[in-house]
């Protein structure tokens, strides 16, 4: 995954867990991770794939959509 969109993911997953007030030790418990692997995977220590993004975004009752742009290559570049 691009630097620049796994950023964006990571940004989103971490606003989805804020707006929930869901806490990283209860994700963690509940998808079977550590708190720290958690933890590396919402600052960029360890890649937040889509699927754990997914798993996450669902405690919230939330989902991941994915766009596919025509023309955002430059868009993501300049990122």
């Amino acid at each position: 995954m691009n630097g620049a969109v796994e950023e964006s993911l990571r940004e989103q997953v971490r606003a989805a867990l804020a707006d929930t007030q869901i806490s990283q030790a209860a994700v963690a418990r509940e998808l079977g991770v550590s708190k720290k692997h958690l933890c590396q995977m919402l600052t960029g220590r360890a890649p937040l794939t889509l699927d754990w993004a997914e798993q996450i975004v669902a405690l919230c009752e939330m989902r991941v959509e994915v766009v596919v742009l025509k023309g955002a290559r430059n868009a993501l570049d300049s990122a």
